[in-house]
């Protein structure tokens, strides 16, 4: 049997910055196009986030499935530390079902300092293309 591969799994690699943030906003990060598979983000700390309240940063879809708990400053205060979907969220593949931003929710609090290095693990959208060789299954 022969089957065509229309996509292979992506990552899209971004740095956030806490240089620039506000208390109680939200930065959104790059855009995914509709029709994408998200299969999991890590976000991993390469600067030690630091602030003078009790900052927390959420990373991820907004109002999905894919999306960290608050995270405390005390957890992503080393550099190392990593960031994931949330365990009680359910922390599963997603489809976009319209353009969407990866977002960076911080808390009440400024970071006034922080860098981490997002990657987020997806399939392209379909672009509809194959070519003869393609196998077709219908069921009945």
């Amino acid at each position: 049997m022969e089957y065509e591969t229309t996509g292979a799994i992506c990552v899209k690699t971004f740095r956030l910055s806490a240089t620039a943030n506000t208390a109680a906003a939200t930065t959104a990060g790059p855009i995914f196009t509709k029709g994408s598979l998200i299969l999991g983000f890590a976000g991993k700390v390469t600067e030690a986030f630091t602030s003078t309240g009790s900052a927390t940063l959420t990373i991820g879809f907004t109002g999905t499935n894919q999306l960290s708990g608050d995270t405390a400053k005390t957890a992503i205060d080393a550099i190392g530390d990593v960031v994931g979907p949330s365990a009680t969220e359910t922390p599963c593949a997603m489809i976009v079902t319209a353009d969407d931003t990866f977002d960076f929710i911080v808390g009440t609090a400024k970071f006034s300092a922080g860098k981490m290095d997002c990657h987020v693990a997806y399939l392209p959208p379909p672009d509809g293309v194959a070519d003869s060789t393609f196998k077709q299954y219908a069921s009945t």
